[in-house]
């Protein structure tokens, strides 16, 4: 996603930020939330940048609220790093932007290869404009939610989707640092096969209505769309149980589920049982 500029006197907080979270975000030191990381083995670099390492900070302590209260493996931080970058370190012919890893590879210049499942986010000016560019696009109807959370959160879920591909069919790729993590499996295809498959594997016309209507265009696009699906699906669950008042859950995410359509929830098992 690419942050433009705007004026900040025109900006109207509407989703999930006031104030308050404004003032404590330009306070927040982006080594703590790097060194709560680094102790939780995940490999961090902010940058120095603020609003970023204050998402990734109130993230973790949702998470951590959820899965203390759940046990669910949905709510852990499982992956190996995550980096803020800017634009002009991306190496040549790479042009996406805020996106994870399926697998080990060279990203930016002069930078060793990031490790599967690694979240790579550019960096962004203020908590303000990050606010707005979201807002914008949950109102044009392009993403699940309009929460100024949501796009780091789905990036981290995308490699919750990663993460559990291969943990049920294992890795037979050239990465010694995946196949270590997730051994040959007594499965026809392995996890790598899979993410292969699924990568222009698509849902019907009339599903993709279905999933429009629910998580917006984003999740409709063709490539990579049952790792979409996934990663707005529960990005938009857990944005909508989040208070305004403390940044923190008030209920149960996926006990939400129950109020989706029924076809939707068809949908969603496709995805999660592939």
């Amino acid at each position: 996603m690419m942050y433009s500029k705007i004026n900040k006197s025109n900006i109207n907080f509407t989703s999930g930020m006031n104030k308050n979270t404004v003032f404590a975000c330009q306070k927040f030191n982006p080594l703590n939330i790097e060194k709560i990381l680094t102790n939780n083995h995940i490999k961090t670099d902010c940058a120095g940048n603020k609003p970023i390492a204050f998402c990734l900070n109130q993230i973790f302590k949702i998470f951590d609220f959820l899965q203390t209260r759940t046990n669910k493996s949905l709510y852990v931080f499982n992956f190996p790093e995550f980096k803020v970058y800017k634009q002009d370190e991306l190496i040549d012919g790479i042009n996406v932007k805020n996106f994870c890893i399926p697998e080990t590879q060279t990203i930016l210049k002069n930078t060793p290869p990031f490790k599967t499942g690694s979240i790579l986010q550019e960096q962004i000016a203020s908590l303000e404009e990050l606010d707005y560019v979201i807002e914008d696009d949950f109102k044009n109807g392009k993403r699940s939610s309009g929460h100024f959370l949501s796009e780091t959160i789905h990036e981290i879920l995308h490699s919750t989707y990663i993460n559990h591909i291969y943990k049920k069919y294992g890795y037979l790729g050239s990465c010694p640092y995946t196949r270590s993590l997730y051994p040959a499996k007594n499965t026809i295809k392995d996890g790598l096969a899979i993410m292969k498959e699924l990568q222009n594997k698509i849902f019907s016309q009339e599903e993709n209505t279905i999933i429009r209507n629910v998580l917006g265009h984003y999740a409709t696009l063709p490539l990579n769309q049952y790792h979409e699906v996934f990663a707005e699906t529960f990005t938009k669950l857990i944005c909508d149980c989040i208070s305004d008042k403390d940044i923190l859950p008030t209920k149960n995410p996926l006990d939400e589920l129950l109020k989706y359509p029924p076809k939707f929830l068809a949908i969603l098992t496709k995805v999660i049982n592939i």
